[in-house]
């Protein structure tokens, strides 16, 4: 009675010891809080669930799982990592269609002011 009880203990305070190192362990874990801890930096939300429904439904060669999956079938954890990442972490809008007029002006500006900037010199 009192060895089961002892072994009973020794096996819960096994389980208890992994811990935090189980989960840096896992590299789809470690991809997600990348992910998460980039776009807080950002300033975005940690986890935009819609965003992340909307990429990963689309069968396109952007989705995110495409990376996830390769990575788990080829037994390749830093692929695994990266499609983790990319599924937490939305990719930049650099679509000129989905950019609002404001920021189009704005780049169009930018790109305006360092053509005139620019000077070729002509050594001979």
């Amino acid at each position: 009675m009192v060895r089961r009880r002892i072994n009973k203990v020794k096996r819960t305070h096994a389980r208890a010891r992994g811990g935090i190192s189980n989960i840096l362990q896992n590299p789809i874990a470690i991809g997600a809080i990348t992910g998460a801890i980039k776009n807080t930096v950002n300033g975005q939300p940690p986890i935009n669930i819609h965003s992340i429904q909307r990429r990963i439904s689309q069968p396109n060669a952007k989705n995110p799982l495409v990376y996830l999956l390769a990575g788990y079938f080829l037994h390749n954890k830093p692929l695994m990592t990266i499609g983790a990442f990319l599924v937490v972490d939305p990719p930049a809008e650099d679509d000129i269609d989905t950019l609002p007029d404001e920021e189009i002006e704005a780049i169009s500006e930018e790109i305006e002011d360092d053509e005139d900037d620019e000077q070729k010199i002509c050594i001979h």
